[in-house]
């Protein structure tokens, strides 16, 4: 088995190695009979495996190597839990510097992950034997601040610039907590400069409110984190975050779901809105907390992959030399997910340079 490289310094370096996630297929849910059920899940079910393939052939035509999740290693039974499936696969890795964090470690994953030397290879304790010698995600340390140690580490929250990495943490009230320094400590050991972001400032998982395109050049949704501080000199697009309430169709299953969701023509669906609700809960998120204009995937600082036309984020783009190409995801919304979320960087070309206050 060839081993597989991994490095990942900055956000925007030319991309060479991804990961592009994957949904169970539908047969999945032949334990239902509704109807009224099956049809809507069927649809969002096989376009959105159309969209992830048309994801991963645009990237193999940018020269791109593509790996995708093994659908066929572990039997799933929808009819007992139906858990994630391996799609957002931001949320279940990250590469930082050269090593990979596993915060999700589904066996749709093992083919690729068993490439990756162990020692480059980190997980959370709740993935290994006490006497594993490798260093883990979440320490046992105890804070009496949550129960729940393991969410501590979001691996969507992280952004790398170079030597600085802008880290969100996953629970509100953890800024100052003992795990977070560890691991900002080990970071910092290997060249890094940590920036840590509070999850209440952020508004929600940091590819979905920020992205750094190029040296100089930030979208964002609003002033998240003072720019002119900490990026002084750089160019900052702000997005309206709002634009959800201007749809009534959202506005009206917003009532039903709180936000988290949403298929288009299914606002009075009511038997699959409880399906979902009761028995999907792992697969969706929460949307409107998401502006996908946003969710955009750098090929290099000349290319960017984006979910759907947006004028003002175009001219952005061009004012800098940056070229879109659509990659559409037409149930983003019922996921909660988009280009960026759907992909793994697992090889970026570049080193450990600095970014900030250089320009």
């Amino acid at each position: 088995m060839e081993e597989l490289k991994i490095k990942g310094y900055c956000t925007f370096d030319q991309l060479k190695t991804a990961i592009v996630g994957d949904v169970f297929e539908f047969e999945k849910f032949s334990h239902l009979k509704n109807d009224k059920i099956l049809s809507p899940l069927k649809k969002v079910i096989e376009e959105t495996k159309e969209d992830l393939e048309a994801l991963a052939t645009k990237l193999s035509q940018l020269d791109v190597e593509v790996l995708r999740p093994n659908m066929s290693n572990t039997p799933v039974d929808l009819s007992t839990y139906a858990r994630k499936p391996p799609q957002q696969v931001r949320d279940d890795m990250a590469i930082i510097g050269e090593n990979i964090y596993i915060a999700n470690n589904l066996p749709e994953y093992a083919d690729i992950l068993d490439r990756i030397p162990e020692d480059k290879k980190f997980y959370p304790k709740r993935y290994m034997n006490y006497s594993h010698p490798s260093f883990t995600f979440d320490m046992n340390i105890n804070d009496p601040r949550t129960p729940d140690q393991q969410r501590l580490l979001s691996t969507s929250f992280i952004h790398l610039l170079g030597k600085d990495i802008f880290w969100g943490t996953n629970q509100p009230g953890w800024k100052d907590s003992p795990l977070i320094e560890h691991h900002k400590a080990k970071w910092e050991s290997e060249g890094f400069n940590v920036n840590i972001q509070a999850t209440e400032e952020m508004g929600g998982h940091g590819d979905a409110t920020w992205c750094i395109l190029k040296p100089g050049v930030i979208v964002t949704l609003h002033d998240l984190q003072n720019y002119k501080e900490k990026f002084p000199g750089w160019d900052i697009l702000y997005l309206d975050d709002k634009y959800w309430d201007q749809l009534s169709d959202f506005r009206k299953m917003k009532k039903k779901v709180g936000g988290k969701w949403w298929i288009a023509g299914e606002e009075d669906n009511d038997q699959l809105i409880d399906y979902v609700e009761s028995w999907l809960g792992d697969w969706v998120g929460y949307c409107e907390e998401t502006v996908f204009e946003v969710n955009m995937l750098s090929i290099n600082d000349k290319c960017v992959l984006v979910n759907n036309y947006n004028k003002k984020v175009f001219d952005f783009l061009d004012k800098h030399n940056i070229e879109p190409i659509i990659c559409k995801q037409r149930h983003r919304y019922f996921w909660d997910g988009g280009v960026h979320c759907l992909t793994q960087d697992l090889y970026r070309e570049g080193t450990q340079e600095s970014y900030l206050n250089v320009l």
